[in-house]
């Protein structure tokens, strides 16, 4: 399930480095190490940038609000995003934006944990991320027509809603198919029951 967290990462650092002029702080770089996220403040020299291309970009430098409106395309090294409109809230001390909406049409293709593909597809993508009283809350929700084509699983759910900070998934509505992972020769081959032992 942590292929959700490529949609994310997309979110993340939409705003790091768009097509345009608006002052956006430095944003921790989500690195891929084995089955665990790891968050680093890698300078952004050492990161590919992200892309995001549109027919229009609204930004309210007063309320730190970015909105693209119009084939919305998202071009990072780890995946692809499109969608009608993407809008983006940046905090006030300049960190981690606090809330990123990816709304109509919103197509999302990328590589899993062990560079397989995942696709999803929704009506709405929202990563809502919020720090008070030293408590951090950061959740990830699919609605609208959700499709998610993985190795592991392809279906449907609505909404799905993934806590970050607890690192669980709720999903309602679910037609999922498990797809057992196909083994590779010689390892973890299935036990072979051997007559007379």
């Amino acid at each position: 399930m942590k292929a959700f967290w490529l949609l994310s990462v997309v979110i993340l650092t939409t705003t790091a480095s768009a097509q345009t002029n608006l002052p956006v702080p430095e944003l921790p770089v989500m690195t891929n190490a084995g089955p665990d996220l790891t968050v680093t403040n890698k300078p952004a020299t050492e990161r590919a940038p992200t892309e995001i291309f549109s027919d229009t970009a609204d930004f309210d430098l007063k309320n730190r609000i970015g909105v693209y409106r119009g084939n919305v395309r998202v071009t990072d090294p780890q995946m692809k995003l499109t969608c009608d409109t993407l809008t983006a809230q940046v905090s006030t001390n300049g960190g981690r934006p606090e809330s990123i909406i990816a709304s109509g049409n919103v197509q999302v293709e990328g590589l899993d944990d062990h560079g397989r593909t995942v696709r999803v597809t929704c009506d709405k993508a929202t990563n809502l991320y919020k720090v008070a009283n030293s408590v951090t809350n950061d959740t990830f929700t699919l609605t609208g027509n959700v499709y998610v084509d993985s190795a592991m699983f392809k279906g449907t759910g609505d909404p799905i809603i993934w806590d970050r900070v607890r690192d669980t998934i709720h999903v309602e509505n679910q037609d999922m198919q498990i797809q057992p992972e196909k083994l590779k020769a010689g390892t973890n081959a299935p036990a072979v029951n051997v007559p007379g032992k």
